[in-house]
């Protein structure tokens, strides 16, 4: 397991590489530090350091009161040629992140919508009619309303939404290559402001209207784009090695190694891997298969001490202890654990409105999901191994890859249901849990799309509701003992 990435890496490595390939040309100005702030999710202070870091690595130059200019030259500008196939090359990868904002963002934004009142709907949609939010040169190619969208995503107090949009933003803006037209400003022209009716839509409540406004708006600018490719490869024909760039650190800025370590150790308890009473491996030996430190590992088997799945006994080792497992109350007041609870809220609450959206995209090889999922179970065991069996093989399977990396992504982060589904469903919450997995493997078995959606649906807004419970009565309690 390596080292995550810090925000400032992966802001800093996703600027350099646009200028590289060409993206960000030489003369381009990069978006204010505003603008920057929103699209990375991160404070006003890590802006600074990147750019100062770009402005010092040859990257930009940077001027006060002014945006900052690219400076940096790459072999492509000058050979048309190289341009041409740096573009191409990452074709797929662009047209596939089109189709990954077409399929989650208008449900993402109808979320959004809910969390506002009335008039902060309405200061949306105006905000929307100036043309201050046309293309312009030099700020990627993107129309500024992606800035009011994020404004939007930012109601409802989960920054999730706001940072996965901003990452397939990114990936999906094609580098113009300077003998063609733009297929952005073509598309402005061509269709008018079409943002007013697109944002109206909001206003309405009406689910199925905003998925069709919003999903147009994606769809019909991958039609520009996919006419600006062929445009492109007629002229400069390409059959090279494709490109795929798409990335998105969901755990960056929310997570310590040990954590992470102690969350997939809890998966691995849940299915089977590790069964109740059995001896872990060492602390030399849990280093090298995870790549990480002696001293993370032992952080991670701490925590997992305090959690009370695992129980170390000093010159004995530590064995896992699911018969009896009791949450520490120090872990309540553990900040590292309680902010991987947080980020496991909100990575439930993201996949609730976004799972039918991705089921649907499998809806062509539910067979495949079906095959893959008894497979799975043929190899673990574990009384939660079905919902995972059916994630697992759900995320395989998802055609569109931005889609199956945003999913694999908040997947990791929602490892932690594994551990709070040993702590805190009631025997019939437990029960309806289980249910929904086997309700599950029925509907891939008769091939039943809405069957097979309704169930993994059912499963995480039930998981979500009984980590809420049991946690609010574990602070209850905490805060009745602090009080005696």
């Amino acid at each position: 397991m390596q080292e995550r990435n810090t925000l400032f890496e992966y802001m800093y490595r996703d600027i350099a590489r646009k200028i590289e390939d060409g993206t960000l040309r030489d003369g381009d100005t990069l978006p204010s530090m505003k603008d920057l702030s929103t699209r990375y999710h991160v404070g006003l202070r890590t802006v600074r350091d990147v750019l100062s870091a770009l402005r010092t690595d040859g990257y930009i130059a940077t001027e006060e009161r002014k945006r900052a200019t690219v400076t940096h030259r790459t072999e492509a500008e000058e050979d048309v040629e190289a341009t041409a196939r740096r573009v191409l090359a990452g074709k797929q990868d662009v047209l596939e992140s089109l189709k990954a904002l077409e399929l989650i963002m208008p449900p993402l934004f109808y979320y959004a919508a809910q969390h506002c009142s009335e008039s902060e709907i309405g200061e949306l949609c105006r905000a929307v009619k100036g043309k201050e939010f046309e293309v312009r040169k030099g700020d990627w190619r993107l129309s500024r309303s992606s800035l009011v969208l994020h404004g939007l995503l930012n109601k409802t107090g989960n920054p999730l939404l706001s940072e996965c949009y901003a990452s397939l933003e990114r990936i999906s803006i094609v580098s113009v290559h300077p003998s063609f037209e733009s297929p952005y400003e073509k598309a402005s022209i061509d269709s008018g402001n079409t943002l007013p009716w697109i944002f109206e839509s909001l206003k309405s409540k009406d689910f199925d209207e905003v998925q069709y406004r919003f999903g147009s708006m994606y769809s019909g600018t991958a039609a520009y784009i996919e006419s600006y490719f062929e445009e492109l490869a007629a002229a400069y024909p390409y059959d090279g090695p494709r490109e795929f760039a798409y990335e998105w650190d969901a755990k960056a800025g929310k997570s310590y190694v040990y954590a992470q370590v102690a969350r997939d150790m809890v998966s691995r308890m849940a299915v089977g891997e590790y069964v109740d009473g059995e001896a872990l491996p060492s602390i030399a030996a849990l280093s090298e298969e995870y790549g990480a430190s002696p001293s993370t590992i032992q952080k991670t088997l701490g925590m997992l001490n305090t959690m009370g799945v695992v129980e170390t006994v000093n010159g004995r080792g530590s064995r896992v202890r699911l018969s009896n497992v009791r949450l520490d109350p120090r872990s309540v007041a553990d900040k590292v654990f309680m902010r991987d609870v947080d980020v496991f809220v909100n990575a439930a609450k993201m996949v609730c409105v976004i799972l039918p959206a991705v089921v649907n995209s499998v809806s062509d090889d539910l067979g495949g999901v079906e095959r893959d999922a008894l497979a799975y179970l043929s190899q673990k065991t574990g009384e939660w191994v079905v919902p995972s069996a059916l994630t697992e093989s759900l995320i395989a399977h998802i055609p569109i890859r931005p889609l199956r990396v945003v999913m694999t992504e908040l997947n990791d982060l929602l490892i932690w249901g594994h551990f709070l589904m040993f702590m805190g469903p009631s025997e019939a919450r437990r029960s309806e849990l289980l249910s929904y997995g086997y309700d599950g493997i029925d509907a891939l078995r008769e091939r039943d799309l809405q069957g097979f959606s309704d169930a993994m649906a059912g499963y995480y807004r039930c998981m979500f509701a009984a980590v809420q419970q049991f946690f609010a009565a574990t602070r209850r309690a905490n805060e009745a003992l602090a009080d005696q």
